[in-house]
């Protein structure tokens, strides 16, 4: 840990890597052209057409998820650097980042567990139940419940929380602040965040697929 926050440039390069490795593993073993047409959601017309399609759509993948990184690593790190500046604590906004970075480790266990174990829990799975799994989230307890709920109920999870902890105790480290302090300068900053992005999330879904609700 104390190595890799040192190392800013490394960590957030390892963090890049290895979640292009679940992208990959994903689309190579679960989310497949054949998983889509066994499930009546064919890419194309015909197969061939299905797979030029498929791999013209992993460039985005790419795009997509390594934009979206780094636009979440600068917006938390930034609520987290005006937070403690609000508290007359003037921290160098790439200490932050460093922490951000290292916290952002932790969502990728849920990634991984859930790459590996989906095709034994859904023999015959589909994509609905791909968007739903999520261990140790509220929605995997939920039971049945409406489709504008999911990202809500996932975003709910012992993951989140830990990631909540990790920011507070480096928070704590670079600070000098005790860790319960800094715990609640996660939760009274990031979390309001990330209550306004599930609202939004939630608002244009309903918006864009008005039959989810």
């Amino acid at each position: 840990m104390k190595f890799l926050y040192r190392h800013g440039k490394l960590s957030l390069a390892l963090l890049f890597t290895i979640t292009f490795l679940l992208i990959y593993l994903t689309n190579t073993y679960v989310l497949t052209t054949g998983f889509y047409e066994a499930n009546g959601d064919p890419l194309a017309a015909t197969p061939a057409q299905g797979a030029i399609i498929y791999e013209a759509l992993q460039k985005w993948v790419y795009l997509s998820s390594a934009a979206y990184l780094l636009i979440k690593i600068g917006v938390i790190a930034l609520i987290l650097h005006t937070a403690l500046f609000l508290q007359d604590l003037e921290v160098p906004f790439r200490r932050i980042v460093k922490i951000v970075v290292l916290a952002e480790f932790t969502f990728l266990i849920p990634a991984f567990i859930k790459l590996v174990s989906f095709n034994y829990t859904f023999q015959h799975g589909n994509l609905l139940d791909w968007h739903k799994y999520y261990i140790l989230s509220a929605l995997s307890i939920a039971g049945e419940v409406p489709a504008d709920w999911y990202y809500t109920l996932q975003t709910l999870n012992l993951f989140e929380v830990t990631y909540w902890f990790i920011l507070a105790y480096g928070i704590s480290k670079i600070t000098q602040k005790p860790f319960d302090e800094s715990l609640r300068t996660v939760v009274c900053s990031y979390v309001p965040g990330l209550f306004l992005w599930v609202v939004a999330v939630t608002f244009f879904t309903l918006m864009m697929f008005p039959t989810a609700g």
